[in-house]
C-alpha cells in the first residue's frame, strides 16, 4: 500500500501548523502592544494641552458667555483668542471648544471654529464624567463615529474658588494612525518573515536528518532479515536515533556471533 504521506512530509506539516500559529500569535500580541503604546502616546500628548489649555482660561469669563448672541462679547473673543493660539502652537488639525453641564446634556461655550455655535447641545459621554464631574483630566480610548475615528482629551476650567464651570476637549483625528501602527509593524512583519524561514529551513535539515537515519535502520533490518549480518549500522547521533542505532548494531553483533556459533556446531 502506497503512502500518502511520508515521515518528513507529517514532521514538515505539523511544524508548518505550529510555526504558522505562533508566529500569528506573536505577531498579534505585537501588534497589540504597539497599538496601545500609539494610543496611549497620543492620548497623554493631548491632556497635558488640555490641562495646560485650561489652566489659561478664566472661569468667570467663561460663565458670562450663555447665549448665541454672546458669541460677539469681549468675554467669548477673549477666551477664543486664546484657544486659537493653543490650536497654532501645538499645531494641532482640529478644532478645540468648550462645554457647560446643563442638566444631563452638554452645551458649546467656546469654540476655535470661524463661526461660533454658543449654545448648540451636545451629548454628555461617558468618558467626559471624570473631568466634568470629578475635575479630574483624562483621555479617550480611540473612538468612531460618522466622521471618522478619534482620540479626546478633556481637562476642567474652573472659576477663582476652584469649582469646575466646564470642561475643554481638544480632539485628534486619527487619520494617519493606521499608517502609523502599519510603518511601526513592518519590522515585526520581517521578522517574522525571517523567523519564519530560518525555522523552515532548520525543520527541513532536521527532518531531512532523520528520515535518512530511519532508511538506513530500515535497511540494515531487511539485510539482518534475509541473513546478511556482515552490514554495520553507520549512525553517529546524540540523540535517541543514535541510542537506538548502538542497540541494534548490539542486536546485530549478538545475532552475527550466534549464526557463526551455530555454523560451527553444524559442521
Amino acid at each position: 500500500m502506497k503512502m500518502l504521506f511520508g515521515l518528513r512530509s507529517k514532521i514538515l506539516l505539523m511544524t508548518l501548523g505550529l510555526l504558522v500559529s505562533s508566529i500569528s500569535a506573536l505577531t498579534y500580541l505585537a501588534y497589540l502592544r504597539i497599538y496601545n503604546e500609539q494610543e496611549k502616546e497620543i492620548g497623554i500628548r493631548l491632556k497635558a494641552i488640555a490641562v495646560t489649555s485650561a489652566l489659561m482660561l478664566d472661569g468667570s469669563l467663561h460663565n458670562k458667555v450663555r447665549r448665541p448672541e454672546d458669541a460677539k462679547s469681549p468675554a467669548f473673543m477673549k477666551l477664543r483668542k486664546i484657544l486659537r493660539n493653543v490650536k497654532k502652537s501645538n499645531n494641532l488639525d482640529t478644532e478645540i471648544y468648550t462645554f457647560r453641564k446643563d442638566g444631563n446634556r452638554l452645551r458649546f461655550i467656546i469654540m476655535t471654529n470661524k463661526k461660533p455655535y454658543v449654545g448648540d447641545t451636545y451629548q454628555l459621554k461617558d468618558r467626559m464624567k471624570s473631568a466634568l464631574l470629578e475635575g479630574k483630566p483624562s483621555y479617550s480610548r480611540i473612538f468612531r463615529d460618522q466622521y471618522g475615528a478619534w482620540i479626546s482629551a478633556y481637562a476642567p476650567i474652573r472659576d477663582a474658588k476652584g469649582k469646575v464651570v466646564g470642561i475643554l476637549d481638544i480632539d485628534h483625528k486619527l487619520s494617519t494612525f493606521t499608517s502609523e501602527l502599519q510603518e511601526k509593524m513592518f519590522w515585526i512583519y520581517i521578522f517574522g518573515g525571517i523567523l519564519f524561514f530560518l525555522a523552515l529551513w532548520l525543520s527541513i535539515s532536521l527532518s531531512g536528518r532523520l528520515v535518512r537515519h530511519v532508511k538506513h535502520l530500515r535497511n540494515v533490518m531487511e539485510e539482518l532479515s534475509m541473513g546478511n549480518m556482515d552490514v554495520r549500522i553507520n549512525i553517529r547521533s546524540r540523540d535517541e536515533i543514535g541510542e537506538l542505532a548502538v542497540s541494534l548494531e548490539r542486536l546485530r553483533e549478538s545475532l552475527r556471533i550466534a549464526m557463526e556459533m551455530i555454523e560451527e556446531d553444524n559442521e
